[in-house]
């Protein structure tokens, strides 16, 4: 198994309607193509499904107080794949139009972090990233890509 760790994905926004609602309806109604789209990307290797339901289940705030937020958590070989993902694929598209179904950020929206080869990261490891990364900001622990784009990021253990 190679040296170089994998960098794990965990992203989550407000809805601005519930599920079910035609002002979300074309997100909703897309989520499972991209979803597909990421499974046969390159580098993919890990995707939960259940984030959402586990995040509300250990009671997480950032889910239990807002009931239209959604998640998307995954584990890929490497931050250039996941980039490329992200931004070159379909999944970029409707990125671009995040606004027409997501209320914006306050703050951060996605964290990113290493994880070695065969690891695979639970909610209550999302949960704890993610609000590292809402209370002290970007660190070695838990990053995004604006503070440390693709190009820069090394994986080397």
């Amino acid at each position: 198994m190679s040296s170089e760790k994998h960098i794990a994905h965990f992203n989550w926004g407000r809805l601005k309607a519930p599920i079910g609602d035609p002002l979300v309806a074309e997100f909703v109604d897309n989520a499972a193509r991209v979803n597909e789209i990421a499974e046969r990307s390159d580098g993919f290797i890990w995707r939960d499904g259940g984030e959402g339901t586990s995040a509300w289940q250990i009671g997480w705030p950032l889910f239990t107080e807002t009931p239209t937020m959604i998640a998307s958590f995954s584990v890929w070989e490497s931050p250039q794949q996941l980039w490329q993902f992200v931004h070159k694929t379909v999944h970029g598209q409707f990125l671009r139009r995040g606004a027409d179904w997501f209320h914006a950020s306050v703050s951060y929206n996605y964290a990113l972090w290493w994880v070695e080869p065969g690891h695979q990261p639970d909610i209550y490891e999302a949960r704890d990233r993610v609000e590292a990364l809402r209370a002290n900001g970007p660190s070695a622990e838990v990053f995004t890509f604006k503070e440390f784009p693709p190009e820069r990021l090394s994986a080397k253990a």
